[in-house]
């Protein structure tokens, strides 16, 4: 596909997933001084942990547009941050859209660019858990089908893309970004001395993460998880970094109580968090990325969900699925007492954004 010779390109970010991900582009990005690029924030993730933690350590470049849009819900908040983006991509008159992942700053960020005729390049796409249930689902599919240019993290993602029909010349198998960020960060990931900070022992504690609405947004489903990591808790040390929008539900439902065992920290910076990943005996989750990471550092990590758009991260083995609603403790200890080595998968290395840029 040709895109046009003019190559300024605007990016948009809203949520950490995002700005980890867009952290080695813009590192590749310094070796193409022929390329432009205006980095917009939607203010999806706004706070010093969720975001300005994020452009610090990762020498991330400041955006040059931040639009700070707030709203109690999800579709109010999509509302503003399109009204928002539209009316920025009118004023600039940018022609070339640059979206990551599959949050709902992406999903405004490509209808933005759609309306405003502009072409649409999607990093991480053709994903797809064949859960509609789950909002990040219906952002990937409408993102995909209205996207010009897709770069795809593993084969399933391309066959996805394919069975819906859309253009093979449009997709592009890169690999996955989201691990360049490890390997480029390697050795700052291992100063990191969040383990010491924490009293901990490498391979006596776990650390677990939970933010999707699936298991949020029910009292009775955030419940039982809280109680099933006390329950763990008695046999090895929960790390329970807290996701704000997570807090906010536990202290709606009054759930406080089941937190005062457990060691709970603010949201972790990238280096902090993935050296505790990398210290861990296990991860119990219900984010996308954390599977791929886990699989490619050989961490076992038991996925509280019935369903994975990442299903290469089954195929390896290393991650495994629970449902939360019948989930089986001794069946999760099974699973994170096995030892796994850590994985090279195709295109999953540092030269991702190399072959992106390629493609620009």
């Amino acid at each position: 596909m040709a895109l046009n010779k003019q190559k300024h390109f605007v990016v948009i970010l809203g949520a950490r997933p995002n700005f980890i991900k867009a952290a080695p582009f813009f590192h590749e990005a310094k070796r193409h001084p022929e390329f432009k690029f205006t980095i917009i924030h939607t203010g999806q993730h706004f706070d010093e942990n969720m975001s300005k933690l994020f452009f610090k350590e990762m020498n991330i470049p400041e955006p040059d547009i931040f639009l700070n849009v707030k709203g109690k819900f999800h579709t109010e908040k999509i509302g503003k941050m399109f009204n928002e983006l539209n009316n920025t991509l009118k004023s600039k008159k940018f022609n070339k859209v640059i979206v990551f992942g599959d949050v709902n700053s992406t999903l405004a960020g490509a209808i933005t660019a759609v309306k405003n005729n502009c072409k649409l390049i999607h990093i991480e796409a053709g994903l797809r858990s064949h859960d509609s249930r789950m909002p990040e689902e219906i952002n990937r599919v409408i993102i995909d089908h209205l996207s010009d240019l897709l770069f795809t993290t593993e084969p399933s993602a391309n066959k996805n893309l394919i069975k819906e029909s859309i253009d093979e010349s449009k997709i592009k198998y890169v690999g996955n970004i989201m691990i360049e960020s490890m390997e480029f960060f390697w050795d700052k990931i291992n100063k990191s001395k969040i383990i010491d900070k924490l009293k901990l022992n490498k391979k006596q504690y776990l650390v677990n993460t939970i933010h999707r609405q699936e298991n949020t947004d029910s009292r009775y489903i955030l419940k039982k998880i809280l109680n099933f990591f006390n329950e763990l808790n008695n046999d090895i040390p929960i790390i329970f970094p807290l996701h704000p929008g997570t807090k906010k539900k536990i202290v709606e439902y009054k759930l406080n109580n089941f937190l005062k065992k457990l060691t709970v920290t603010e949201p972790l910076g990238y280096f902090d968090f993935t050296k505790l990943l990398i210290g861990s005996k296990g991860v119990i989750t219900d984010s996308g990325g954390i599977q791929e990471e886990t699989s490619h550092l050989g961490v076992p990590c038991c996925t509280l969900r019935d369903t994975t758009e990442r299903p290469i991260t089954l195929t390896l083995g290393s991650n495994k699925l629970f449902l939360v609603d019948s989930i089986d403790i001794k069946k999760v200890k099974k699973h994170l007492n096995n030892k796994f080595k850590s994985r090279h998968i195709s295109l999953w290395d540092s030269k991702v954004s190399e072959r992106i840029f390629k493609h620009l």
